[in-house]
């Protein structure tokens, strides 16, 4: 099983934390913070912590190299560890994301000064970097070892180690970016919509490059979380404050809410309505920017929020539909296990792209040959289908022999989503195991839910707008 991180991020905004906030006037500005913990064999959650509203210069040894994206974006290195190469690479990366340009077309305005964003390679120069900045020295230790990025005003803080995949960077880069380019244009803006469209901001990010099914995936699972705090009636009206968060009381994750919520937006009223709203936050207090743009109060539209969010909870699986791509070199069986049943129905590969059917009574359908039934080694487990390879001719793979191979699919919440994918060796059960829906020539390409009437996957769309 893969560990993945999760795209939620915890934060908003507040005068103070600690010695930072007995320290700083007024005129300073917002401070947010990002904790969360990893979990196991589920996407490990991010954290990020954000300052906003004041600029700052870091001290200590640098070296840099500038670029430009409309505005200077300047890459610098902080403490040991960090190679040109790696600066090279985050640039290549921002190019290649596009994150500047894809910021300033969501929020309508662009950077007009240079943002900074200083690589840190380990928790010790991590924590350095963030007191240079101004954070306590208490809370620098805290968010050195729980935090994958940091932003106060212009100048982002990025630890490598905290990021270790390209998919984890698109997000974090443009996350923190999405918060320099907000505190260099509005002074006074609300937790939820501050992070709101941040979170959506780092996700696009994320789906610039990372493979669609896996991406949809951990949209899927990160709505799942706020889905579970909903049943559970833990969920809190959208805030204004990070004060909760700050203090250690939040009892979940805020800013995948956040997201949320902005997904609500754009759903109902349109990408180009966060423009509106940008403008409208320049210029008036929170509340007043969002009745011009929307019509309506933040209360009646967190009262409107909540209700699909219930709803969306309270929706039974309806099935879903996989698309599959299947390559010419692979010949055998694709034997489909739904959920808590122990025997899976076989098709005949045949190359092309092709659908399958899973209905929520664990019926299954295809566009391919049925091969009758196959009784599977793995026993029926509730909410986890299983997508099995049983290859003609079984060769052999890191010199054993192939058994088969698996792919993952979770189901929570009406929702299926893909979890990994491995190959099962004589000796070895979960050879080489990927986060990328592809094994042995045979890769599901798109994960449909049939569930028409699930709020939660209206607002989801909102990230293809």
């Amino acid at each position: 099983m893969r560990s993945r991180w999760m795209g939620g991020l915890l934060a908003a905004s507040v005068m103070a934390l600690g010695v930072i906030g007995q320290a700083w006037d007024d005129s300073h500005g917002a401070l947010g913070a990002h904790r969360q913990a990893a979990s196991v064999s589920n996407r490990g959650k991010q954290e990020k912590a954000s300052l906003a509203s004041m600029s700052s210069q870091a001290e200590g040894i640098h070296f840099s190299l500038p670029f430009f994206f409309g505005p200077q974006v300047k890459i610098e290195a902080f403490g040991s560890g960090v190679p040109s190469s790696e600066i090279t690479h985050v640039q290549n990366l921002l190019n290649r994301v596009n994150s500047i340009q894809r910021i300033r077309e969501f929020l309508g305005v662009r950077m007009n000064h240079t943002a900074t964003i200083v690589l840190v390679k380990n928790a010790a120069d991590y924590q350095t970097e963030l007191r240079q900045l101004g954070v306590s020295a208490g809370d620098a230790s805290s968010l050195s070892e729980d935090s994958n990025g940091f932003t106060l005003g212009s100048t982002v803080v990025i630890p490598l180690f905290q990021n270790p995949t390209d998919v984890d960077l698109a997000n974090v880069l443009t996350h923190e970016l999405t918060h320099v380019d907000i505190n260099q244009h509005i002074a006074n803006i609300p937790s939820w919509m501050n992070e709101g469209m941040a979170v959506y901001m780092g996700m696009n990010g994320q789906k610039a490059i990372e493979n669609p099914v896996d991406f949809a995936s951990d949209e899927k699972q990160d709505a799942e979380d706020i889905l579970q705090v909903v049943q559970s009636n833990q969920l809190v009206p959208l805030t204004g404050s990070e004060a909760a968060i700050l203090s250690g009381q939040e009892t979940y994750d805020y800013e995948l809410q956040d997201w949320l919520a902005v997904c609500y937006l754009i759903e109902h009223y349109g990408k180009s309505s966060i423009q509106t709203l940008v403008r409208h936050l320049e210029s008036e207090n929170p509340n007043q920017a969002f009745y011009d743009t929307y019509g309506e109060t933040v209360s009646a539209f967190n009262a409107q929020f909540t209700k699909a969010l219930k709803q969306s909870a309270s929706v039974s699986s309806g099935g879903a539909q996989l698309e599959i791509s299947i390559s010419p070199s692979y010949r055998g069986e694709i034997v489909v296990q739904p959920a808590n049943q122990a025997v899976g129905r076989a098709f005949k590969a045949e190359p092309g792209t092709h659908h399958l059917t899973v209905t929520a009574s664990g019926q299954v359908q295809a566009d391919l040959p049925p091969d009758g039934t196959r009784k599977s080694a793995i026993p029926a487990t509730p909410g986890t289908m299983y997508v099995s390879l049983l290859p003609q001719r079984f060769g052999t793979v890191a010199g054993q022999r192939l058994l088969d191979a698996q792919m993952e699919i979770q189901i929570q919440n009406g929702l299926y989503t893909f979890e990994n994918a491995w190959e099962e060796l004589e000796n070895n059960p979960m050879y080489n195991p990927s986060s990328v829906p592809d094994v042995l020539g045979v890769a599901i390409t798109a994960i449909h839910d049939e569930a028409p009437d699930d709020p939660i996957l209206t607002m989801l769309n909102a990230e293809n707008a």
